[in-house]
């Protein structure tokens, strides 16, 4: 599958960890170079699950039917409450491999420790890492505390490959407070945020009220009420830039949408964390109109209760066809945001996300055998499985994930730690 459509019994002539050439007959016009015969299979890019949290992977399953809030209270690590370190890397080399099975090859993920990272490179995997600050919290001397989080980032970004880049992410802006937000606009880095996930987040910036400021309060911090709704306070702080990854954006009004796309910025769709969490429906086809680059997301285990991307691709299919109609988005549209769109949400358009000559070989085979005659191919993919990917590669070397292994691993941690 390429932009132009489907080539049918093609083939791509992979060297270096980059596609040479893409179309038919390269095998026989160059008969010393070995062939894999896929089979009866669709090959395209591998999907870009464009946000995440690995790291909470230990968590699924463990909060239904709570508010939005009593579930980030239930579930969320704190200084007071985080696992050790062996269980939060086991739990992210867990979440990691489970978007892997299901055809994941680069991943965006918000990181609470940063060791998502080390969980992406040490499968062969690629992403976009960014390291949680929470700058309410860092009082007075928030820019040497600034300045101590870009030095864990510089240590992370020297621990692993080139293919994963390491940013940082000012959580939210009811967490972090305007001075901390202008120092980040500043920086070089990829920069990811949560926004208006919720309506209660407009409330907050304001007016300082509503459920966000009392759960604040209740935690010691006054609200940071500034008139203003939240996208229009990443645009006082400068933080509506390219090189911004915007995660939910639920509540959005159309000159805001608007501004996003002026801007440069991307979003990360996240529709089954949404819906389970009942932050509401995000405005996809207003975003494609307005010209935002989007990806698709999963969030975390803790909210979406599987990391499998096939599940995620047709939950967004039917959510916004039951939304709208059954033509504002194709499953052909979908497979585009799982690839492509999300590359470019991650600024990663230039490397993944095609399959082109030049492009990284980061690409994935679905099984078509039983495909009937007349099945439209797009349909066809979205269709399937995890257990139906039978290839996964990245700069040309396979992956192979082993997420019962790594399950099996994790529940033998969390219960010599005593963690439930």
């Amino acid at each position: 599958m390429t932009d132009d459509g489907v080539v049918e019994n093609g083939e791509v002539w992979v060297t270096n960890g980059r596609i040479r050439e893409v179309g038919r007959g390269i095998g026989k016009a160059h008969p010393g170079v070995p062939v894999h015969d896929l089979g009866r299979a669709a090959l395209l890019p591998g999907f870009v699950n464009t946000h995440s949290h690995v790291e909470y992977t230990l968590q699924r399953n463990s909060a239904d039917g709570l508010s939005f809030w009593d579930w980030i209270e239930s579930v969320g690590f704190r200084r007071s409450r985080t696992p050790p370190s062996e269980v939060m890397l086991a739990s992210a080399r867990l979440g990691v491999e489970l978007c892997v099975e299901s055809g994941v090859t680069s991943i965006g993920d918000c990181s609470y420790s940063g060791i998502a990272a080390e969980a992406i490179d040490s499968i062969g995997g690629r992403g976009v890492v960014f390291k949680e600050l929470f700058g309410q919290s860092m009082g007075d001397d928030y820019p040497a505390r600034v300045a101590s989080v870009l030095d864990e980032v510089r240590a992370l970004q020297s621990q692993v490959s080139q293919r994963v880049k390491i940013g940082i992410s000012p959580h939210a802006v009811y967490s972090t407070n305007a001075e901390v937000l202008e120092l980040c606009a500043e920086l070089h880095i990829p920069v990811a945020m949560h926004l208006a996930e919720t309506r209660a987040e407009e409330q907050y910036t304001t007016r300082g009220a509503g459920p966000i400021a009392d759960w604040r309060r209740e935690l010691g911090h006054e609200p940071m009420v500034s008139g203003l709704t939240p996208t229009r306070v990443l645009e006082r702080a400068g933080l509506l830039r390219q090189g911004v990854l915007l995660a939910h954006c639920v509540h959005l009004a159309q000159d805001e949408i608007d501004l996003i796309a002026a801007s440069g910025a991307s979003i990360a769709h996240c529709p089954r964390s949404n819906a389970y969490l009942g932050a509401g429906i995000a405005p996809l086809a207003r975003f494609r109109r307005a010209g935002v680059r989007v990806g698709l997301g999963t969030d975390s285990a803790a909210s979406c209760l599987r990391l499998d991307f096939f599940e995620e691709m047709r939950f967004a299919l039917g959510l916004h066809r039951v939304a709208e109609d059954a033509g504002v988005l194709l499953a052909k549209d979908v497979l585009k945001l799982a690839t492509r769109g999300g590359a470019d949400a991650l600024g990663l358009g230039g490397e993944i996300g095609r399959i082109e000559p030049g492009m990284r070989a980061d690409m994935i085979a679905i099984d078509l055998s039983g495909i009937l005659p007349g099945e439209d191919i797009y349909l066809a993919v979205l269709s399937r499985s995890a257990a139906d990917v039978t290839l996964r590669m990245v700069d040309g070397n396979e992956l192979r994930p082993d997420a019962a292994a790594r399950e099996a691993e994790l529940s033998d941690l969390m219960e010599h730690q005593d963690i439930a």
